[in-house]
């Protein structure tokens, strides 16, 4: 069976056609009702500048360009980057980084990091770093909305295993929680080929994220629970604070 080797799982895993495959349900109508949500609470002006940091394939960062904003989306994986880049014009570009570190100081007028796309790495200094960077490319008083699963809702809505058919693949997904960490382990055969991946966040509560936030020089303004911009509440199926630069 093939395994991601000596990559970090985000290298491998999120670099892959499968990835796409797997995730291809996802709801776009949602990610832009969200967009337009936090845009109007925000008030940003039109010609805002807009980091989407680990943008992926470029689902929020074209949408955020279509509403009149200069975007930027920045992401660990060639293979999403080049896809992404079909969609760039003089208001929206795409480019391989990393997100510990910092692209362009002082730059960004609001930042977005969505759809669970941190917690990744092993030394957890490596997470104050993601925040660091997104506080150092923020003007002064610019803002970050960021979106983490609610750690409360993943335990109490728990499938160990499932199964899934997409495209001719089918995928076996097994999940394991523990205190430090949310694995998803995906297993399934194309090709004549056996592979094995797995995602792996941080099991961070409100309370941790909302610390790291404050210590890497950010103000929390607001709370959300969920898309649609509810409060956020022990029960809240997601974890979005806008915070602002100090």
């Amino acid at each position: 069976m093939a395994t991601p080797g000596d990559k970090a799982w985000y290298q491998s895993w999120f670099d892959t056609p499968w990835y796409h495959v797997l995730y291809k349900h996802r709801d776009f109508k949602e990610a832009e009702s969200f967009i337009d949500n936090i845009c109007q609470y925000l008030g940003l002006a039109a010609n805002s500048v807009v980091l989407d940091l680990a943008c992926g394939k470029g689902r929020h960062a074209i949408y955020l360009a279509r509403k009149g904003f200069r975007v930027v989306g920045l992401d660990l994986s060639a293979r999403n980057i080049a896809e992404a880049t079909q969609h760039a014009n003089d208001r929206l570009s795409f480019h391989i980084h990393d997100m510990r570190r910092l692209w362009k100081p002082a730059y960004f007028d609001v930042a977005f990091n969505l759809f669970t796309s941190f917690g990744y790495f092993e030394d957890k200094t490596d997470d104050e770093a993601v925040f660091q960077s997104v506080a150092a490319g923020l003007k002064p008083g610019g803002l970050f909305v960021f979106d983490y699963l609610h750690a409360t809702h993943v335990q109490e809505t728990h499938v160990p295993r499932e199964s899934q058919f997409h495209e001719g693949i089918q995928f076996s997904i097994s999940r394991h929680l523990s205190d430090a960490w949310i694995i998803k382990q995906i297993e399934f055969e194309t090709g004549g080929q056996a592979y094995c991946f797995y995602e792996k966040v941080r099991n961070f509560s409100p309370e941790e994220l909302a610390t790291m936030l404050q210590r890497c020089g950010f103000e929390i303004i607001r709370s959300f629970g969920n898309y649609r911009l509810d409060p956020l509440s022990a029960d809240s199926p997601r974890c979005i604070y806008v915070a602002r630069r100090l």
